[in-house]
């Protein structure tokens, strides 16, 4: 099988995972055609210099939420890298809040520093706060203190809220910290807005931090942007701004409910748009692979449980509902083997690279860090992909 025939496959299935559009189910991507590949020539703006219709576009999106902004084609990921180096200093530390993304070790490693567990008594003035707000899992993290704190100490605070662009596009989803005292605010609009897969938006409260940040952002981000992203950041913009949740909720309230009547344990987060599944008797991953013997693609799977995305279902939708409630009533759940894969002769080895299991791309085990196998054990025998192992198994010749 071939790249073009795994996309046919799983794109046929049904989507409770990102990218938001849901195979091209939600939102309006069809009126992005692929004629408008294009690049940087005359009356399409350069992105890494706005001046014109892109600009418009930034001011457009900066407005909504009162800040400035930049739309970003290489994901979150390149926001991250570009607030960490704007806002480094030689004297200054990095803290975390919340489980941090894999984007900030790695920023972080190119300035030769690794971030610290925050701690409210360490803090100086030029530190940086990164919050990662809400979680993977939807959970948001209550820092109403901890901003006003660490503002009263001249710290610097950025949130990575890759995964909630959605947040305020009606009152009864949460409230953005966008709109609380931090500095910089990254969102990845195609986690839950529908948009092309590397849709992404910093915003910065400050024209000048604003400036230093694209400075970064222009040596991060590839020099040649996808207009077919930057179009369906636009679009997810407008899709935002005009957003009626009434199906949403009506649907959702249907979908839980035949889920508990298929002996499925819901358990709701504090984003609405988040449902984490389980079930007695099996493990989430029994569930999770028999979900998509079924069809049914889930975001990813922990021992908490199976993480479905919904979909921001609106008037003129074309997603499947109605087979989705079917095939969860042909749900015939099976255990898994477990993998019988031996990695023992890595325990108390030294980290040569980070190990970190992905989905959600939260590093495990940094480089340079004694490597607990009893962390691993799970993601192993549950067949989850780990970024980072292979390359230790290799650095110490062991064989599996």
């Amino acid at each position: 099988m071939d790249l073009h025939d795994a996309l046919k496959k799983v794109s046929s299935g049904i989507s409770m995972h990102v990218p938001g559009h849901k195979n091209n189910t939600i939102g309006f991507l069809s009126d992005i055609k692929i004629d408008y590949d294009l690049t940087e020539v005359p009356g399409l703006d350069n992105l890494h210099e706005p001046e014109d219709i892109l600009k418009e576009l930034n001011d457009t999106l900066g407005s909504v939420h009162n800040c400035y902004a930049q739309l970003v084609v290489n994901g979150s990921t390149t926001g991250m890298l570009a607030s960490v180096h704007a806002l480094n200093n030689q004297s200054n530390d990095f803290f975390y809040i919340g489980e941090s993304h894999k984007s900030l070790y790695n920023a972080l490693s190119l300035l030769n520093k690794q971030p610290k567990q925050f701690n409210i008594d360490l803090l100086k003035s030029g530190d940086v706060i990164v919050i990662t707000s809400p979680t993977y899992y939807g959970d948001l993290l209550d820092v109403t203190d901890i901003i006003v704190k660490a503002k009263e100490k001249d710290v610097r605070i950025i949130v990575d809220e890759a995964h909630g662009a959605h947040f305020n596009v009606t009152r009864n989803f949460p409230r953005s910290l966008i709109h609380s005292d931090v500095d910089v605010v990254i969102q990845s609009y195609h986690k839950m807005l529908p948009s092309f897969t590397g849709a992404s938006v910093t915003f910065v409260k400050e024209k000048r931090l604003y400036e230093k940040i694209m400075h970064y952002i222009n040596i991060f981000e590839t020099s040649s942007p996808n207009y077919l992203v930057m179009a369906s950041i636009e679009n997810a913009l407008h899709f935002y701004n005009t957003y009626n949740d009434e199906i949403f909720f009506k649907k959702r309230a249907e979908l839980i409910e035949h889920l508990k009547q298929n002996n499925i344990i819901v358990e709701t987060v504090d984003d609405p748009a988040k449902l984490v599944l389980s079930i007695e008797g099996f493990s989430p991953y029994d569930l999770e692979r028999s979900l998509r013997d079924v069809n049914i693609y889930s975001e990813m799977v922990s021992h908490r449980g199976v993480l479905w995305c919904l979909p921001l279902l609106h008037y003129g939708d074309t997603y499947p509902f109605q087979e989705l409630l079917s095939n969860i009533n042909q749900l015939n759940i099976k255990k898994i083997k477990d993998e019988k894969i031996d990695i023992s002769k890595l325990d108390g080895k030294v980290a040569v690279e980070t190990i970190t299991p992905y989905p959600p791309g939260v590093p495990l085990i940094l480089e340079g860090e004694f490597i607990d196998i009893k962390l691993l054990d799970e993601f192993v025998t549950k067949n989850v992909k780990i970024e980072g192992l292979r390359k230790n198994l290799e650095y110490y010749k062991i064989e599996v």
